[in-house]
């Protein structure tokens, strides 16, 4: 005896009432599924956006301190030329007199502005990168 399968046959009568609901538990715990992933998803995406932009800006901040160290050794190595050559009667007056050293000054107060902004954006960035919390799982038995 060969049982038919055709949705109108009565052995499968029997079976459709249980089968259809298996199928759409099924449905409804995949339905859940994707919806969690696709949340999943778009958080993971949004941390990786805020990881990537701390990451530019510690790279600007490093070159940032890198142009403030060059800048310290214009103002040095200027300094003990000026030493060198005897030319340091009024110390503090003839460095802030001369265009190197003065233009170099400007830059490090420049530089230095644009440091506190970048550590400020930093510390606003990390403040917004807060862990999402932890969901139950929620799907139908």
């Amino acid at each position: 005896m060969s049982r038919s399968v055709a949705t109108g046959s009565p052995a499968f009568a029997g079976y459709r009432g249980i089968d259809m609901s298996i199928w759409k538990k099924a449905i409804v715990n995949l339905q859940k599924g994707s919806e969690k992933f696709a949340a999943a998803a778009a958080t993971v995406s949004e941390r990786v956006k805020v990881e990537l932009d701390i990451v530019r800006l510690r790279i600007r901040i490093d070159e940032v301190l890198a142009r403030i160290d060059e800048l310290h050794r214009v103002v040095g190595r200027k300094a003990v030329e000026l030493m060198r050559n005897e030319a340091m009667m009024n110390q503090g007056e003839q460095l802030l007199k001369n265009e190197d050293i003065a233009a170099a000054l400007a830059e490090l107060v420049r530089r230095e502005k644009e440091l506190e902004d970048l550590n400020a954006e930093l510390r606003s960035e990390q403040a917004e990168f807060k862990p999402s919390p932890r969901r139950t799982e929620e799907t139908v038995a």
